[in-house]
């Protein structure tokens, strides 16, 4: 369960933060995740709730938005968006324009701390 992990490394950098901006208090985190992590948001949000015990992420409210995967083709330069699908094997991974299979993920892995909400 990697979302245990993940969660640990926010709730690790939110106390850094925290200290530095002089929070005592972090209301909202607000995250994104990529399609392709293969992070359940669910378990996330279990996880930091869990991990943020004794914190001053405790009792934060935590909102969690999808990225879509983008490709850009290597080929011919264009950038394209896949539709979510049910497994990691129903993506296809070629151009939409030009149908080249060499192309780059763009976006699509990441998780990203967007933005937080806290209290002085």
């Amino acid at each position: 369960m990697h979302e245990f992990s993940l969660a640990t490394s926010v709730v690790d950098f939110l106390q850094k933060l925290s200290k530095e901006q002089g929070m005592s208090r972090i209301d909202a985190i607000f995250l994104e995740i990529g399609e392709m992590t293969h992070v359940d948001p669910r378990q996330l949000r279990y996880s930091l709730k869990m991990v943020s015990q004794g914190t001053v992420a405790e009792k934060s409210k935590v909102y969690i938005r999808r990225s879509g995967i983008v490709l850009r083709c290597r080929k011919c330069g264009k950038e394209s968006r896949l539709k979510l699908m049910d497994a990691i094997t129903d993506y296809s991974l070629k151009c939409a324009a030009c149908g080249s299979l060499d192309v780059d993920i763009d976006k699509g892995r990441e998780l990203v701390l967007k933005r937080i909400r806290g209290s002085k």
